[in-house]
């Protein structure tokens, strides 16, 4: 559906009326529509980008509002999380991706707990988690330990997050279109943009048992999509601090000196 059907005909159906110039004007129709984009978006990670922040060796924060994109349409970051690569040069490159749970997310209160004394570490080496911290109107990226990179060797980050959808404005706009090309994956579900915008225009008339079914409407397809897109098969619960591999990898060796410590004589 474009943008005059959803504002038109699928709006007076929900409002049973076709009044579009007193109460329910067209303005008010587009800002709810446009509006039920945006909220749709948020709840359900629907329209993801991805920015790539350059790194510097021994450099450890990162300002993310320095990124052209993220200006203008940046939400928040996705749970996907973030990914760091570093790339060699030469004739046969090596690229070292970390991420998931090899480089998962520990904010500044968890590094405090478990990692006393972070803030001292300033020799560069591979990066093994990240932190997001806001300082004012600032997203910051810290990277922890400080990463290294060498001269012949060139580091990013790849940061995956939630956008804010274009606006429509056009009678002839699809919504959920970027670059020129729609999200035909996502028209089932435009019609969750009316509810929403239903859900606005009811309280102009002061009922609110409508506008309430009206979002409950909405989340119903919010609901849709998310179980739609659930990772198939059974879930399981990790432990936030992976003990095993602590206890095993390389960060024990120099006091194991290699050796399984559950086999110590």
């Amino acid at each position: 559906m474009n943008f005059e059907t959803l504002t038109g005909t699928q709006v007076d159906h929900e409002l049973r009326t076709t009044d579009s110039t007193v109460r329910f004007t067209t303005a008010r129709r587009n800002a709810g529509i446009n509006e039920g984009q945006e909220q749709f978006a948020e709840l359900t990670e629907c329209l993801i980008r991805v920015s790539t922040v350059a790194c510097s060796c021994n450099t450890a924060t990162y300002n993310l509002n320095s990124s052209a994109v993220m200006s203008t349409d940046f939400v928040r970051i996705a749970a996907r999380g973030i990914e760091y690569h570093l790339l060699s040069s030469g004739s046969s490159p090596t690229l070292q991706q970390m991420c998931g749970d090899d480089f998962p997310r520990h904010d500044v209160e968890w590094l405090n707990k478990y990692e006393p004394g972070w803030r001292q570490s300033t020799t560069p080496t591979t990066p093994t988690s990240y932190s997001v911290e806001m300082d004012g109107g600032s997203w910051l990226i810290r990277l922890q330990p400080p990463p290294d990179v060498g001269s012949s060797e060139t580091a990013k980050l790849l940061i995956p997050y939630v956008a804010r959808p274009v606006a429509m404005t056009s009678t002839g706009d699809v919504p959920f279109t970027v670059g020129g090309n729609v999200r035909t994956d996502l028209v089932p579900f435009h019609k969750a943009l009316v509810h929403y915008a239903a859900h606005q225009l009811e309280k102009l008339r002061g009922d609110d048992e409508a506008s309430d079914r009206q979002y409950a409407k909405f989340l119903q397809f919010v609901d849709r999509f998310t179980g739609k897109n659930r990772p198939k098969g059974q879930g399981f619960v990790t432990l936030a601090r992976n003990y095993l591999r602590e206890a095993t990898g390389p960060r024990m060796g120099s006091w194991t000196d290699g050796k399984d410590p559950a086999r110590w004589p």
